[in-house]
């Protein structure tokens, strides 16, 4: 209202004398009176503006409340409570590397109404590095938690595979898989890391098993690459990595010449259709699939593996040439030197490797084997003899006796399953320069005996 007005109304006007002698009264009244409007019209602007935010500070409050709401009225829990917790494999493809080439195998356990979802993964004591988690087999292996947004991008940076399948398991079943996997396998450990009956696989398969409510699990029919031996079933699964098959051939031994449990001749990347046939089987008979669903990728692998263009074959099969040249050198052009540096490479490497094989053998229980038909082949026999007895006289004899070993070892290859080809082309090449010593010191010997007559 305009202050011409606001002094019309009473009781304004009872207070505003007419006559002169009050005309400075009246002035000074009427500019407190427009100073108090505007005071009023100032404080009532103030108050609006703080009940506006105010309001609008309330309305977001709201929205995010029913946002929040919304978002967990979405999650609707079946009457069975089938998806209150849901159970999943993970499966990652293989890498080049020697603890990566068959994959990995983890669970993912979620509980989507209290916002919960981990990854489950068997891994080894992160103090040990990974030249003794490869070989002292000592370590223990045990189930660790980690959000599966991080493992996600920890896959995502290594550009590999990484695929979900879910478990078909009653509610309960998944209640005590996370249960286990949360009170016991994460705090108590779960043994000492072995690659063929301690594994990821294994451990998980075996984790699952033991979930199980008045049920048990079955695997489908047999059939191929199951119904192999160990040993054949490593080389088919390492037949993309020459060298990575070479190593776990070598070190594995005559244990991988039998038929093992089923799910030791399993891998990762092998397993989905082996559980594609497997059942859970209740008391009745009654049974169900373990995975129903195609699959979900959780990453899409980019990761491409440049293999070695050398494979083991055709690096012993060029040192098996290089020997018969430096033999034949030693022999026609009487090039001692020569013969006598790479009999230092030759036999330095030889002994290197039996020396791993016999700890393998004797201590560790990576591989998971007691003898091993290469030990004939690595055994540190002519480093040992080329180095304390190649002056003596009893060392023709030991050169004679060990080229015998290793002729029949060649001659012995079919019918030892586990043995192939590179690993002959190496004994070959021993071979060879075991009977170059074997003549060599027989010369001196009979030289010598020359010598001694004549004096």
């Amino acid at each position: 209202m305009p202050l011409a007005q606001i002094l019309k109304q009473p009781p304004f006007c009872t207070f505003c004398p007419k006559n002169s002698e009050n005309s400075r009264f009246s002035s000074n009244f009427a500019a407190e009176l427009v100073r108090e409007q505007e005071y009023r019209m100032n404080h009532a602007k103030a108050i609006s503006r703080i009940k506006a935010i105010g309001f609008v500070f309330l309305l977001s409050i709201l929205s995010t409340c029913g946002m929040r709401a919304q978002s967990n009225d979405s999650i609707v829990v079946a009457p069975d409570s089938s998806n209150f917790v849901t159970a999943s494999l993970l499966i990652a493809e293989p890498v080049g590397a020697s603890s990566s080439v068959f994959g990995h195998v983890s669970l993912r356990m979620e509980c989507p109404v209290h916002h919960l979802d981990y990854v489950f993964t068997l891994t080894n004591d992160p103090n040990v590095g990974p030249f003794m988690t490869g070989f002292v087999g000592n370590t223990d292996a045990r189930f660790v938690a980690v959000p599966t947004d991080t493992c996600i991008r920890d896959y995502q940076a290594d550009q590999r595979e990484l695929m979900q399948y879910k478990l078909n398991l009653t509610h309960h079943e998944k209640q005590e898989l996370w249960r286990l996997l949360d009170e016991e396998y994460m705090a108590l450990g779960h043994g000492k890391f072995n690659f063929q009956t301690n594994s990821c696989l294994t451990s998980t398969i075996m984790t699952i098993q033991q979930c199980l409510i008045d049920e048990h699990f079955e695997w489908g029919p047999m059939e191929y690459p199951r119904t192999l031996c160990d040993g054949d079933f490593l080389r088919y699964t390492l037949r993309e990595s020459p060298w990575t098959e070479f190593l776990y051939v070598t070190f594995c031994g005559i244990a991988y010449a039998q038929h093992s449990a089923e799910e030791h001749r399993m891998t990762p990347q092998t397993i989905v259709p082996f559980l594609r046939e497997a059942k859970f089987v209740n008391n009745s008979g009654e049974c169900r699939p373990v995975i129903t669903d195609k699959g979900v990728v959780l990453v899409k692998g980019t990761r491409k593996e440049k293999a070695f263009p050398l494979t083991p074959t055709i690096v012993f099969g060029i040192i098996l040439v290089l020997t018969l040249l430096v033999t034949l050198a030693e022999r026609i052009l009487l090039w001692r030197r020569l013969a006598q540096g790479f009999d230092v490479v030759l036999f330095v490497s030889q002994a290197l490797m039996g020396i791993l094989m016999i700890y393998i053998m004797t201590c560790s229980e990576i591989f998971d084997s007691n003898w091993n038909w290469y030990i004939i082949t690595f055994f540190p026999l002519p480093f040992l003899i080329w180095l304390c007895l190649r002056k003596k006289y009893v060392a023709s004899k030991c050169w004679l006796a060990y080229a015998i070993l290793l002729a029949l070892f060649i001659l012995g290859t079919p019918l030892l399953g586990e043995l192939d080809l590179p690993h002959q082309l190496i004994t070959g090449s021993l071979l060879i320069r075991s009977i170059s010593h074997y003549l060599n010191t027989s010369d001196n010997n009979i030289i010598k005996k020359t010598k001694k007559q004549k004096i």
